[in-house]
């Protein structure tokens, strides 16, 4: 395939930043300068500059000139290992240039309150904003009810310390579950029971003995994208569930972490459903953002506001009023949906590769689930712990999690291991599985 010269310029950038020639944060060199140095047309250059800022590989600054964004990781020349561990965002659909702008705009338009604290719940114009965002998923809500945190990790802790109107100290959580949430559970001896989650769901007569036997606070779920495995909530479990709840006085804790790499308009949230204000809704702006950020929401049920706003007061006087102000003005212009749109579709498009090549590599190998969106998929495994494939993976180039820390102690625990395709490109996926075979039936 015959390379045009604008693209030979855009990949000899991109080596050099790799390579820590040019580093992150740096002035490249001048279009009139790249020209002479590499012997092309002014025209030529500028094609391949606007190109790597479209990727947000560099950014402009007036009458200055270009910079190589921040945020690109240089090589490491140690490390040549496919990595399907990183759950960060890939560099390639980093919003950097359009949140960069978003800032520089929330510093101007909110001038005055940066040098104060906002409402502990959050500034009321991000909240303003967000109860009309909310609509487009499905989820009808009112401004008092939604609640401004500092990522999904602090809702998440708070949920799980506070006190609930019943009085009950039980969390019920999935097994496996996300593991930053067993994490918050154990550091905090909370008492906690799990139900096994497979690619079917659960079992909703287990659920309910559950629910019927013991004194639950409340249920926490991922119901689509679950993150170790993927797996994915039907509308009609999704119903079941909510009448359980209902019928046993359980409240729902619904990580709706993925919402925006939803591939099915039709696949509304839990809190799509409730009308008896059992729900409460949880999301972050991180796994489609930026990391770093550290903002996510909450839809509180009113019976449960008070103590919510309560020990958030005593954690934090505030979520960052810069954030929450450039978060403001990302989801109010046409920024945000554009970028979702760019980021469910890369990231579709390589889960598509990767289920192809399990299908074609793994079939007798390993049960394998891969959705047909979201950023994870599941191996789980026949005649080999995740443990020792882990190791053995990690020697021979691929990094991948073991799903042991998302058990509770004591449960059964499948020998799964998780796959993420955030900072693989797509000859990497097709290569990584080639080493999963290798490796299981060495």
């Amino acid at each position: 395939m015959t390379e045009y010269k604008y693209e030979y310029v855009v990949n000899a950038v991109k080596d050099n930043i790799l390579n820590g020639l040019y580093k992150p944060g740096s002035k490249i060199p001048s279009i009139q300068r790249l020209s002479n140095e590499m012997a092309l047309n002014t025209d030529t250059i500028i094609r391949a500059y606007k190109q790597l800022e479209a990727e947000h590989w560099i950014y402009v600054v007036a009458k200055s000139g270009y910079y190589v964004v921040k945020s690109i990781a240089v090589k490491e020349e140690k490390s040549s290992a496919i990595d399907m561990l990183t759950t960060n965002p890939a560099n390639e659909i980093n919003p950097y240039k359009d949140y960069y702008h978003c800032m520089e705009k929330a510093i101007s338009l909110y001038e005055q309150k940066l040098f104060f604290y906002s409402p502990p719940k959050g500034m009321p114009e991000l909240i303003n904003v967000l109860e009309k965002h909310m609509a487009s998923y499905q989820v009808f809500t009112k401004e008092q009810d939604i609640f401004i945190t500092s990522g999904a990790q602090q809702a998440l802790f708070i949920l799980a310390l506070m006190a609930f109107p019943h009085d009950h100290n039980t969390i019920l959580v999935e097994q496996p579950t996300y593991n930053v949430m067993m994490n918050i559970i154990n550091t905090n001896r909370i008492p906690v029971l799990g139900i096994q989650r497979t690619a079917n769901g659960i079992d909703l007569s287990e659920l309910e003995r559950i629910f019927s036997q013991n004194k639950i606070k409340f249920f926490y779920t991922m119901p689509r994208f679950q993150n170790p495995t993927g797996f994915s909530y039907t509308v009609k479990q999704k119903k079941e569930i909510l009448r359980l709840a209902k019928k046993y006085g359980v409240y729902i804790v619904e990580d709706d972490y993925l919402t925006d790499l939803e591939i099915n308009s039709k696949n509304d949230p839990l809190a799509s459903f409730d009308t008896d204000n059992i729900v409460v809704y949880v999301r972050s702006f991180s796994k489609t953002l930026l990391p770093g950020l550290r903002l996510g929401m909450a839809i509180i049920p009113e019976k449960l506001q008070e103590n919510f706003i309560e020990m958030k007061s005593s954690i934090d006087i505030n979520s960052s009023v810069h954030s929450q102000g450039a978060l403001e003005i990302y989801l109010r212009s046409n920024m945000y949906d554009f970028h979702v749109k760019r980021t469910r579709s890369f990231y579709e498009k390589r889960m598509s590769v990767l289920k192809k090549s399990c299908k074609n590599d793994l079939q007798d190998l390993a049960n394998c689930f891969v959705p047909p969106g979201g950023i994870f998929a599941y191996i789980e495994l026949n005649n080999t712990t995740a443990g020792s494939l882990t190791a053995k993976l990690e020697k021979n180039g691929l990094k991948v999690w073991n799903t042991a820390p998302a058990y509770i102690k004591g449960f059964h625990c499948s020998e799964g291991i998780r796959l993420c395709i955030c900072k693989t490109d797509i000859p990497s996926i097709t290569h990584a599985v080639q080493i999963i075979k290798r490796t299981l039936v060495e």
